[in-house]
């Protein structure tokens, strides 16, 4: 197969696109909530900078959301990875559990996407992914380091 063909069409990944979206935005609203909840300015500065972090991936995805005119593709999460993070997501009480129980499912489900994807018909996509997984690896790793005791 060349890089030019697709494995995924496009209403699946329109799918995957709305539920990065709609991950993202939850992780950027979660994070805003706890900003005021958390007293050391350190941890303050740092799940500020995290939110917009998510938020910007939030606005890339966005970006890439096609238009499909002869399809209903409902908003909010459909892809089974990305499930899981929501769900993941309700159950956790502080920002140590987002690194340690969500941004997992995350990363495993954009992982796989990237696997997925083709170099050339879904190059935008990946170059989303790109972006998106350096920052999310990086901001895990902050955040595991500094709210795990």
């Amino acid at each position: 197969m060349s890089g030019a063909e697709t494995r995924i069409g496009i209403v699946e990944w329109s799918g995957r696109i709305r539920s990065a979206r709609s991950i993202e935005m939850r992780l950027a609203a979660t994070f805003g909530t706890w900003i005021p909840l958390v007293e050391e300015p350190q941890s303050k500065l740092l799940l500020a900078r995290h939110a917009r972090h998510f938020a910007w991936h939030a606005d890339l995805w966005d970006a890439l959301v096609p238009v499909l005119h002869d399809v209903a593709v409902p908003d909010g999460v459909s892809d089974p990875g990305i499930q899981q993070a929501v769900a993941a997501l309700g159950a956790v009480t502080g920002p140590a559990g987002v690194y340690e129980d969500v941004l997992p499912h995350v990363v495993a489900a954009y992982r796989r996407w990237a696997e997925e994807a083709s170099p050339v018909a879904e190059r935008p996509i990946l170059r989303v992914l790109d972006l998106t997984l350096r920052d999310v690896d990086f901001d895990a790793q902050e955040g595991h380091e500094h709210f795990t005791p």
